[in-house]
């Protein structure tokens, strides 16, 4: 039996991984969907193409941090099966990441470095 994951192991997220946890944490959404909130979210500093962005979902479909569910019965758009969603554990790693980030935030700001 394997040990369960720990999230600080899946520190520090990358910037795509981290746009992606953070849409989702208001939302199931599907591919297209997605990447659409993540580049709108970002200001277009993080954007993703179709081939890149099913190449991350995949990996974080494989480490546990998002999951598949079934796409609402009322969707307009025949072709979409599935939308994602955060894990659990996908939100314990969100909120590790943002946690560090915060921690790094203050020691910029305590030696000055952050505009007001």
């Amino acid at each position: 039996m394997s040990a369960t994951p720990s999230p600080q192991e899946h520190l520090p997220l990358r910037p795509v991984d981290l746009q992606i946890l953070l849409v989702l944490a208001d939302s199931n959404l599907h591919g297209y969907g997605l990447m659409k909130a993540v580049q709108e979210e970002s200001s277009g500093q993080v954007s993703l193409e179709v081939g890149s962005l099913y190449r991350v979902i995949n990996r974080m479909l494989e480490s546990g941090l998002i999951e598949r569910t079934d796409a609402p019965p009322n969707t307009d758009d025949a072709r979409r099966k599935h939308d994602y969603a955060l894990t659990d554990f996908g939100r314990e790693v969100v909120r590790a990441e943002t946690e560090r980030l915060a921690q790094v935030l203050a020691t910029a700001q305590a030696r000055d470095l952050v505009r007001r």
